[in-house]
């Protein structure tokens, strides 16, 4: 009898925060490079859809907790989403905030044109204490293409 394989379960959507920057890899399609014993290359391609997308998110100078929370959010409700994804577990969306200051065009980019992609934490958040009560935080996302 065949098990029949799960979706891994979706988390809340990331906190609704700007990043102060953005740093976005598109990511490849599945190829396989072969080199015969004369040297020559011969690439085939396994598939059309890209994949291994990641998203690098920068939140500068935020508040620890609430106390400060502006539009960049706070360094408590970062963390408090990671623990809640089951660290790099469970996949999420992303909502509109997280791209503000892209154009629509590439905003859209932003997702695979054939289907909607799955976020997940590739490592913990990174935490840089700056001054009390306010930190710098990195969080590194990848995106696997959700069906």
């Amino acid at each position: 009898m065949k098990k029949e394989l799960e979706k891994a379960p979706r988390t809340d959507s990331f906190p609704n925060f700007v990043p102060s920057s953005r740093k976005f890899d598109m990511g490849d399609y599945p190829v396989k490079a072969y080199r015969s014993l004369s040297g020559a290359v011969v690439r085939r391609v396994f598939g059309d859809k890209q994949f291994g997308y990641t998203l690098d998110l920068e939140f500068k100078n935020i508040g620890d907790t609430d106390e400060l929370k502006q539009h960049s959010g706070n360094v408590v409700d970062i963390i408090d989403h990671y623990n809640d994804a089951d660290g790099t577990v469970e996949s999420f969306d992303l909502k509109e905030r997280t791209f503000s200051g892209m154009s629509a065009k590439l905003q859209a980019r932003t997702q695979s044109p054939h289907t909607k992609i799955a976020w997940r934490y590739a490592e913990p958040p990174q935490i840089i204490s700056i001054h009390p009560g306010i930190s710098t935080v990195t969080v590194k996302l990848i995106g696997e293409l959700d069906f």
